[in-house]
């Protein structure tokens, strides 16, 4: 165990900077080296006695072709064994389709022993020290179905280090004993070899069976990476270094090197509902429990589980083979889960949360692994792969459904604020027993720069230095300030002056807050120190129901009072360190709740240059509308060097169990180089701060095309001669609107008693879908690419409720509704097109209400809205109306 002891260290380290990954694909390779050989690179192709590999012998280099399946054998008539690959473009059909590449195993007939060499092997020998991980997929590739006596399968190893970490039969077959598959999917956790370790996968016939190699073609495709020290993140390693130690053998389980790992059961909405149709979604808004019971099963699966009769452990349960070996079904670190059945309405949950924030990509394999007895209608598992409460991909698992043995779920590279979930979520399918399911999960956090709070504040504070205002870890221009605002709104804001050293019960925070009595008065920030943290410690107020344990570099806010002297909110400021395109991303869950008014939850917004392109509010309170978590995202902010990005708390109207946690993160996505021009319908030319939604974020021209009781009520307006963004650079372009009736323009105007800014507080209004608009911008360079971002509003109903703007647009022949909202704060919304100009230099859409009935709508909003535009491309020069040109 010593040995397994330091292997299961070196795998958990997850620090360090990315390089280049490194692939090898075992049957590309023999393609590309001729299919003749049996030795090529870091691969080789043996003959072998059986899976331990006690007898070993290299190929003859028989030549063995057909049709595209090139290769060669050990016996010169081209019998088996043989390897063969795919050398076509397309797939080949042998039973199941053979991809291109992918390699074609038949191992031979022992002969009661008279062939000593039966089996074949394909070996990886590292070339170098480093980390590797293997993936290996392998199915029953014949042509014909027959008896157990001829075609009962071949039997699939995976050898590392001169160990057996898996076997599995692979057959077409129901009646090949030890739960045959159809598929056998197969991810090795990284893990540290040396140069000359090998990595091996063994096809052989049944148990060396003396007659049963008939139809035993097997596709193979076994694909090693040599990968980068320091960016994984491994379910069934964080679960062995949790179990490991009594001091951390708890759930949730996180450190810095291997982020937070929960394990939980989510309790789905109906009992007498068909689990198999409902997709897990919502999941903020469920009710999910720790599995929290210690304990082990057979087979040397330790793990967390439910308590039965007798303090022994049941299902719904998370566990991991503690062992170096092949055991019960599974490889050493591979997690088993099971999940109740469809009385008790409770599915298994593995959550991972990242550590920092970053674009991670996931690999995700499952196998159903027992397949139960006749006595029970046993069905096989669905399985779901969750990012921040979404279904990316799911799969169905069956043992006895031979094309649903195995998946692989997967998504790239995909950006994440750090603690926002990733969830692997295992049903029963119908009814639960028999679904003890393989599990291994992998996350890699790709090398892409972003700048990151929380990483950078516990660098900071563990650096000893403890300053409110900070760089941030990637780039020392971009700078972090903790402050608090009365308005969460407004940019106004004040830094929090006091640092809180860390003693007695606050040995283990970090804190900043207004005042330095006990813990700090809020509004405040806080850390842990540690690893996984009870809140109980720095909260101040409220009884509420428990809170909710923290990761590694997460931090904590509390609100105060809206009454309160101080200010109410907590804010997270960030400067940004040049002017470019930024992408924003944040996620807040609510540590601690309660029941009634005082327990409302707080509301996060992310704001930017004076708008609000994301909030959400987010409540423990068991009778609330709203999830406990939330992921606030925002794209294509401008901003200009040492601007500002806030991520405010605000307590709505109280303060009472605030506690929240909040990440805050950004990434530069481009170099801001198009030009803009903006026009807002029934306005006045005027500048604004940062209120497009493309543009600087300091004061920015808005063009109007006005309809007020000076002037004439008219059905058609243009507006001539727009200037850029800028407010200086004038241009030809021109924009028109026309109803379609020739009626007059109607207009639409803010509620009574509304304080935002006038930009796009009035609008030409649609009665329904029958009446509708026509807009034209003219005068653009031919045949250009532009995107145009067409306004609308969100409105009130008579109860106050929020509802839609009820505006369609059409351009292009494309209609879609002005739902995404980019200004929380005014309730704007609007919808995008990325259009390209006539050979007149001409944009042509249309407007008009959605919905024709419009009665339960505020009488501003009652039909549709269409406040004004964005568009963004490149401009003709302008020319002043009435030069001449003489060409001589």
């Amino acid at each position: 165990m010593k040995n397994q002891s330091l292997v299961l260290l070196a795998l958990s380290l997850v620090a360090g900077v990315a390089g280049a990954r490194t692939v090898y694909d075992a049957g590309k390779a023999f393609n590309e080296a001729g299919h003749n050989t049996y030795s090529f690179g870091v691969w080789s192709l043996l003959r072998v006695s059986g899976e331990g590999l006690g007898n070993v012998k290299n190929f003859e280099t028989y030549v063995s072709d057909s049709g595209n399946f090139k290769g060669i054998s050990g016996q010169s008539s081209g019998a088996s064994p043989w390897i063969r690959v795919n050398t076509g473009a397309t797939s080949v059909q042998s039973g199941e389709d053979v991809l291109p590449n992918e390699l074609l195993v038949h191992p031979a007939n022992p002969n009661g022993g008279k062939e000593s060499y039966p089996s074949d092997a394909v070996r990886f020998t590292a070339p170098e020290d480093g980390w590797y991980s293997a993936n290996i997929f392998a199915h029953d590739a014949s042509k014909e179905s027959g008896n157990a006596t001829t075609n009962s399968g071949v039997q699939v190893s995976v050898r590392a280090q001169g160990k057996v970490l898996i076997r599995q039969i692979v057959s077409l077959e129901d009646y090949a004993a030890n739960n045959p598959t159809h598929r056998f999917d197969f991810q090795m956790p990284v893990r540290y070899l040396a140069a000359g370790d090998t990595i091996e996968v063994v096809i052989g016939n049944k148990y060396n069976a003396s007659s049963a190699h008939s139809s035993d073609g097997t596709g193979l495709r076994f694909i090693v990476t040599k990968e980068d020290e320091g960016m994984f993140y491994d379910s069934g390693i964080a679960m062995m270094s949790c179990v490991a130690n009594a001091a951390t053998y708890e759930n949730p389980y996180g450190t810095i090197k291997d982020g937070s790992w929960y394990f939980l059961t989510t309790t789905v909405p109906s009992a007498d509902a068909d689990l198999a149709a409902l997709a897990p979604g919502n999941f903020s808004r469920m009710t999910s429990a720790r599995i929290s019971a210690k304990g082990t099963l057979s087979g040397g699966l330790v793990g967390f589980g439910t308590t039965g009769n007798g303090g022994s452990i049941k299902s719904p349960y998370v566990m991991a083979n503690s062992g170096s070996t092949y055991s019960a079904s599974t490889a050493p670190c591979e997690l088993v889960a099971h999940p109740t059945g469809a009385d008790s309405n409770k599915w298994t949950t593995i959550r991972f949360r990242p550590p920092v924030a970053g674009y991670y990509s996931a690999s995700v394999v499952v196998r159903h692994v027992n397949n139960g007895t006749e006595n029970y209608d046993y069905t096989g598992v669905d399985v779901y792969l969750l990012a921040s409460d979404h279904v990316v991909t799911n799969a169905y698992v069956f043992m006895k459904d031979f094309s649903a043995t195995t998946a692989r779920l997967t998504f790239d590279a995909r950006l994440f604020a750090a603690d926002e979930p990733v969830d692997i979520v295992i049903s029963p399918h119908l009814d639960q027993h028999s679904d003890a399911t393989a599990v291994s999960a992998i996350f890699r956090r790709e090398d892409i720069g972003v700048y990151d709070a929380g990483r950078s504040y516990y660098e900071e504070h563990a650096s000893g230095r403890c300053s409110n205002y900070f760089s941030d870890s990637l780039d020392g221009n971009a700078k972090w300030l903790l402050s608090m605002k009365s308005d969460p709104w407004d940019e106004a804001h004040s830094a929090l002056g006091t640092y809180l050293n860390p003693s007695g019960t606050m040995l283990t925070w970090w804190t900043h807050a207004t005042g330095s009595s006990n813990n700090g008065t809020p509004p405040r920030f806080a850390m842990a120190t540690n690893v996984i943290a009870s809140v109980d410690s720095i909260y101040l107020g409220g009884t509420g129901s428990p809170l909710l344990a923290t990761t590694p570099y997460e931090l904590v806010t509390q609100t105060q009072s809206p009454s309160s002297s101080d200010s109410g909110s907590a804010s997270l400021r960030a400067e940004v360190p040049s002017n470019g395109i930024y992408r924003v991303r944040s996620y807040a869950r609510d540590l601690n709740g309660g029941t009634g008014s005082n327990y409302d939850g707080v509301r996060v917004i992310v704001s930017a240059g004076g708008y609000a392109p994301a909030s959400a509010v987010v409540s423990r309170d068991n009778g609330s509308a709203y999830p406990y978590e939330a992921a606030l995202s925002a794209d294509r902010l401008w901003m200009k060097q040492g601007e500002a990005l806030y991520f405010t708390v605000d307590p709505r109207s109280s303060n009472a169990s605030d506690a929240t946690s909040v990440s805050a993160c950004y990434e530069k996505t481009g170099e801001a180089t198009a030009r803009v021009i903006n026009i807002d319908i029934t306005g006045s030319d005027e500048n604004y701060v940062g209120v497009g939604r493309e543009g600087w974020s300091d004061w920015t021209r808005w063009n109007a095309i006005r309809f007020s009781s000076k002037l004439p009520a008219v059905a058609e307006r243009t507006k001539l001669n727009c200037r850029e963004a800028d407010s200086t650079t004038k241009r030809n372009v021109a924009f028109t609107l026309k109803r379609d009736s020739n009626a007059n323009i109607d207009k639409g105007w803010s509620p009574t008693g509304y304080t935002g800014p006038t930009l796009l507080c009035i609008w030409a209004k649609s009665t329904g879908p029958s009446d509708t608009y026509t807009f034209k911008l003219s005068k653009l360079k031919a045949n250009a690419s532009y995107t145009l971002y067409l306004y609308s509003s969100k409105g009130t109903d008579s109860s106050g409720n929020a509802v839609d703007g009820n505006a369609k647009f059409t351009v292009d022949g494309v209609t879609k509704s002005a739902d995404e909202m980019w200004n929380m704060r005014d309730a704007k919304v609007l919808t995008r097109f990325d259009v390209t100009s006539d050979a007149n230099g001409e944009i042509t859409g249309t407007f008009a209400a959605g919905d024709a009935d419009t009665s339960s709508l505020a009488d501003s909003l009652q039909g549709g809205a269409f406040n004004g535009l964005t568009l963004v491309g490149e401009f003709p020069d302008y020319v002043a109306s009435g030069t001449k040109f003489i060409i001589r």
